[in-house]
């Protein structure tokens, strides 16, 4: 099952980095291929061409003594650069994908499950950057000691 374990940003300046950055999970056993990210305006639209960054990630593992005891391992899709190119309301839709090789017109691209982040306010002018909570502080101190996700520091 998917989970947004670090929100977007509750306000973001059009054409900046969104900071904090995206991380989903899912647990290793659901085996999904990859993960993509649309933008979604207040009418259920999906934006092309107005979100840019990494869209598409594949889950991996982080290792580290932090880690959950139990024998399910999660994976972790973190979006470290993502853009919203114009002043308005979005959200994010996250859906996990799993590929269909058995298709009989050939490989097939399924979503196995799909869910929305909170609501992303982009404007024209800059923004006061958002801190994060604190579980997602240090989950994201955890993702940029321990993995190479590619996790940005904090904008000064």
């Amino acid at each position: 099952m998917l989970a947004v374990e670090v929100q977007p940003p509750t306000q973001v300046q059009a054409g900046a980095v969104l900071y904090p950055p995206l991380v989903v999970s899912s647990q290793s056993d659901d085996a999904y291929d990859f993960v993509q990210i649309v933008l979604i305006d207040p009418y259920g639209r999906v934006l092309e061409d107005q979100l840019y960054g990494t869209l598409t990630m594949s889950g991996r593992g982080l290792d580290d003594r932090s880690s959950s005891r139990s024998n399910r391992s999660t994976e972790y899709f973190v979006f470290p650069d993502l853009i919203v190119s114009y002043a308005g309301t979005y959200c994010l839709q996250v859906s996990a994908i799993r590929m269909d090789y058995g298709s009989p017109d050939g490989a097939a691209a399924v979503i196995a499950e799909s869910m929305m982040t909170t609501q992303i306010i982009a404007y024209d002018q800059s923004v006061a950057a958002e801190i994060p909570s604190p579980d997602e502080q240090h989950l994201l101190r955890r993702l940029r000691r321990n993995g190479g996700f590619g996790v940005p520091r904090a904008p000064r």
